[in-house]
């Protein structure tokens, strides 16, 4: 299952960067344990700071409606491997 939603949307491909599939594929080699308490708030972090000042702005407190939209939600829900909707 997926570390968090933060994590999903970034796997998702939603949001791009060669940078990005490669901290996926080894997180351990970009998170400092001694700065995030868990990789949870190192992936929202990255999200945050990706999405800025764009139409995928993303703030934890409330998620922005443009995930809702259906492309972005069908895109988000492909990349969760295993599991059918």
């Amino acid at each position: 299952m997926p570390e968090s939603f933060e994590w999903l949307v970034l796997s998702s491909g939603l949001i791009e960067g060669k940078d990005i599939e490669n901290m996926l594929e080894e997180p351990e080699k970009y998170i400092d344990s001694k700065e995030y308490f868990s990789w949870e708030r190192y992936f929202t972090k990255v999200l945050v700071d990706r999405t800025q000042d764009s139409y995928l702005q993303y703030r934890k407190a409330k998620l922005n409606a443009a995930y809702l939209h259906e492309r972005n939600k069908r895109t988000i829900l492909k990349s969760i491997r295993g599991i059918e909707f």
